[in-house]
């Protein structure tokens, strides 16, 4: 199995790389990568501005600016990812960390600083119970209320804390959190102040519930840092969670063998969920054969890359993944039970 799918790596990775040659050939501006990056971190900065004030001018409703917010949001975080990477400013340690800090402020999600830690070791354990990052966004979970609320809400990974802890040793949790507290606090206050305000509103606020010591003067900041940061980016993370988990395998794989790690998810069904992760399902599984592209050209060898990938027996649209918990092969009937329990 090891020697056969060393063959089959080998080719998938040297279609990409001839791709990539032939396009940076073709275009001459994929070399000034760092002009591209600031390019699109200052343009989607630009479109969120636009977005911002076309909603807070009454020209957008609340229905339009989260999605569109969400579509920036979505580049911001390949950016970050390849910031991770030293793809932009490698040799420049301000304009990196300066790029990291606005993303983290705009994403309100985890410290980048944290994820690159954790990212890097992504690729070295991938597939296996020591991957923290996968394993934060519920991987080898069963589909069910825990596996939501983890693709919904920023903080649910809380609730994994414990069984990763257990699994990996070296794995902090209080520094995971306090390096996360501006912006999981941000998160937290906006996200129950708007829907306290939402349950005001609408008379589901019982007695006791906080939502009655709200001053009735912070509901339109309230509401409108949800419709502009808050509501797209868990539309956003929504979006990547459940593209990102559902396109790895997990724990019944080889270690180290690329070839076993992802599929490509690209069939209708996950449309949607691509518009707000950048096509993520689809183009990832070529992040793990060329680590050092760009999230753009990741979409320009896409096509190549596939067709090798497919010839060489990938998986596509693997959807029974999401049955059996992200595992490659068939889970036992007594242990997918036991899983299901433990779910719910």
């Amino acid at each position: 199995m090891q020697g056969e799918s060393s063959a089959q790596t080998k080719a998938i990775r040297t279609a990409i790389v001839l791709e990539e040659k032939r396009l940076r050939a073709k275009y001459p501006i994929l070399a000034r990568q760092n002009l591209l990056g600031m390019f699109c971190f200052l343009g989607s900065l630009g479109v969120m501005g636009i977005v911002a004030a076309l909603y807070l001018n009454g020209v957008l409703p609340w229905w339009g600016a989260i999605p569109l917010m969400a579509l920036p949001l979505s580049i911001l975080h390949e950016l970050e990812h390849d910031l991770i990477h030293d793809l932009y400013f490698r040799h420049s340690p301000l304009a990196q960390n300066g790029m990291f800090f606005v993303i983290w402020m705009a994403k309100l999600s985890l410290n980048p600083w944290y994820r690159r830690e954790i990212h890097l070791r992504h690729h070295q354990e991938s597939g296996q119970v020591t991957d923290i990052e996968e394993r934060l966004i519920g991987i080898g979970l069963p589909f069910g209320l825990r596996r939501l609320l983890v693709a919904i809400h920023p903080m649910a990974g809380l609730l994994l804390f414990r069984e990763i802890k257990k699994d990996v040793p070296d794995f902090q949790p209080m520094r995971l959190s306090l390096m996360s507290v501006p912006t999981y606090l941000s998160f937290l206050v906006i996200w129950e102040s708007f829907f306290g305000y939402w349950r005001l509103q609408n008379g589901w606020a019982p007695s006791f519930d906080f939502a009655h010591f709200l001053p009735p003067e912070g509901y339109p900041v309230m509401r409108d840092l949800a419709v502009l940061l808050v509501l797209p980016n868990v539309l956003r993370q929504c979006s990547l969670v459940l593209m990102s988990s559902y396109s790895h395998y997990y724990e019944d794989i080889p270690d180290r063998d690329v070839f076993y790690q992802n599929q490509i998810l690209n069939c209708w069904l996950v449309a949607p969920l691509q518009l707000f992760c950048f096509n993520f399902g689809a183009t990832h599984i070529i992040h793990h054969y060329v680590v050092r592209q760009p999230f753009y050209l990741r979409q320009m060898v896409a096509c190549a890359a596939h067709k090798e990938m497919l010839q060489q027996g990938t998986r596509n649209n693997d959807l029974g993944t999401i049955a059996r918990s992200n595992r490659w092969n068939e889970v036992p009937a007594a242990e997918a039970n036991v899983a299901l329990r433990q779910s719910a």
